[in-house]
């Protein structure tokens, strides 16, 4: 009997420091439900960075990842973080939608746990709580960008807006206009695609107003489904739509619906040959056999934040995680710098980009390029009438 005592003992003592070493990331993503588009490409990113740590035995000791599916629903997100945190997890990745995320900060502001969101944009977030990080940058930076593509670089001072009716969107959509408007640009027509009739309603104001531009503001489906109805008329104007579209999975369902379309996005170049980004393009292609989408690319920085903030971690306290995250300046990933601002923001600024042969490239540096050319080709005269002379 003592002897099955003492192992008894034995036993609990070895669970019990089995569990104290265990350090748990937990992960919440949409990975059914209308937004799983994007819970699994930031899931791809995710696993590409901690089979990464894991293989190359630099993950913090006793390092788990657990995953749970939100379903696309923001009360499951919560109820999913919940259950996380009270399994001792420290960190937790979610909050993919901005509707997720906002059902999830309550959760985490009680709990005292950072919640690092991989792409929720909507501005408010950042400002609730002192434990919301995200690596995506806030819709602030997002609708300045768009709608300074559209009336200063694209000279388009008159638009039509086709938006959803969501979190995403009612964020996005005060700030694109504040600023469209202050650079004098005009909004002609605003249509939402849940009501009724909103395609006819899209044809009616592009053939009666003939805007110079077309604004689309919401996610995957809606975007898709909104170029659709704008290229049935044979608009000739510029299209710009949000940083949402950039996914594979959308971009080959979008086809040459979304050819010439223009969108704002953080930088990732996946042809760099820079570090860490060319070692993550060839570990990604090598496990999936496709090239890494913008959202790939900061589920795979999420995870990064997270190795770095939990790396010799002396106290098991949400508190000293969420000082290391401000402490990061120095460490980079594949999206630039991992460096938050005092409310928890990514200090990352859009570029402008546009669709061309089912790629995102870089606008800016496409004109940056063009600008050169000219430069080349006016010296080049300028020798020729110089030699002629």
């Amino acid at each position: 009997m003592k002897r099955a005592v003492h192992a008894a003992v034995l036993l609990g003592m070895m669970v019990a420091t089995a569990c104290s070493r265990k350090l748990l990331v937990g992960v919440v993503l949409p990975e059914t439900g209308e937004a799983a588009v994007y819970g699994a490409s930031i899931k791809s990113g995710l696993k590409v960075a901690f089979d990464e740590a894991a293989a190359a035995r630099t993950a913090p000791e006793g390092l788990q990842v657990e995953y749970r599916d939100s379903a696309s629903e923001p009360a499951q997100a919560a109820s999913a973080l919940e259950a996380l945190y009270d399994d001792g997890a420290l960190i937790v990745i979610g909050g993919v939608t901005s509707v997720e995320a906002n059902a999830m900060l309550p959760v985490a502001e009680k709990w005292e746990r950072v919640l690092l969101s991989p792409s929720a944009s909507a501005p408010d977030l950042a400002k609730r709580s002192v434990y919301f990080f995200r690596v995506f940058p806030s819709d602030d930076l997002e609708g300045v960008k768009a709608a300074d593509l559209l009336a200063l670089t694209r000279n388009a001072r008159t638009a039509l807006i086709v938006q959803e009716d969501n979190t995403y969107s009612r964020g996005l959509l005060p700030v694109f206009m504040g600023e469209y408007e202050n650079q004098g640009g005009r909004v002609v027509g605003s249509v939402r695609t849940a009501d009724a009739g909103w395609d006819r309603q899209t044809r009616e104001v592009l053939s009666t107003q003939q805007p110079a531009a077309v604004y689309i503001c919401g996610y995957g489906d809606a975007i898709i489904e909104a170029l659709r109805i704008v290229r049935s008329t044979g608009f000739a104007g510029t299209i710009c739509t949000t940083s949402a579209i950039n996914t594979s999975t959308l971009l080959q369902r979008a086809g040459r619906l979304a050819e010439g379309v223009f969108l704002p996005l953080a930088g990732f170049d996946a042809a760099s040959q820079q570090e860490p980004i060319r070692t993550f393009v060839a570990r990604y292609r090598n496990v999936y056999n496709l090239t890494p989408d913008i959202y790939a690319a900061h589920g795979y920085d999420a995870a990064l934040v997270c190795l770095y903030a939990l790396e010799g971690l002396r106290t098991r306290a949400g508190s000293e995680v969420q000082v290391r995250m401000k402490g990061l300046n120095e460490k980079r990933g594949v999206t630039g710098p991992l460096a938050f601002d005092d409310y928890g923001n990514i200090k990352h600024y859009p570029r402008s980009h546009w669709i061309r042969g089912g790629k995102v490239e870089d606008y800016d540096a496409y004109l940056e390029r063009e600008k050169d050319h000219g430069r080349q080709q006016l010296g080049g005269l300028h020798l020729e009438n110089g030699g002629a002379a």
